[in-house]
């Protein structure tokens, strides 16, 4: 059973509350013609886990993709294997929330999965219309895993940060 939630809006929430998972059996439209399944597969899904688990943390309103980086991917999935992926949230800012997003594949004949990717997504808390950011709540951070794990989102978020200024230099020369 799970533990009630505390509905105070602007309370901390831990990471653990925001853990969720997704899984499918892989089918041949979704591979390539070797058999393996397509990266922009697994990345569309790893994106849907990603939003879940940010959309838990913020309990309100819509969430929308604003970075997918650091996604790599560990060895093939075959058509036929069981593909889980699991998100939870690792750092919440004022608007913003970073999920950690880890891909698994198990082949059903041979039960056992494998890790085959793992990555971080950004997700921007919107209103309930999709317009506007909001705050969301802090993450809890309580032991010394979750300090560790605070500096580690400050250093992604300050190298995602300076790759968002210079997409936004080079868009003037592209176009």
């Amino acid at each position: 059973m799970d533990a009630p939630r505390n509905e105070d809006p602007t309370a901390p929430r831990a990471a653990i509350d925001s853990r969720v998972s997704l899984s499918i059996l892989t089918v041949p439209g979704q591979a390539n013609p070797f058999g393996t399944l397509h990266g922009g597969v697994m990345l569309r899904m790893a994106d849907e886990c990603g939003a879940v688990s940010a959309l838990r943390h913020v309990g309100k309103g819509q969430v929308t993709t604003a970075a997918m980086d650091s996604m790599t991917f560990l060895c093939p999935v075959y058509v036929g294997e069981r593909v889980e992926i699991v998100a939870e949230v690792t750092h919440a800012g004022r608007t913003s929330i970073e999920t950690q997003i880890e891909i698994y594949a198990e082949a059903l004949q041979h039960p056992g999965r494998r890790k085959v990717g793992s990555g971080y997504a950004l997700y921007v808390a919107l209103d309930d219309e999709g317009r506007r950011p909001h705050e969301v709540p802090p993450l809890l951070s309580v032991t010394e895993a979750d300090r560790l794990r605070d500096e580690a989102a400050a250093a992604r978020q300050a190298v995602r940060l300076a790759r968002r200024e210079e997409a936004k230099r080079h868009k003037a020369d592209f176009l």
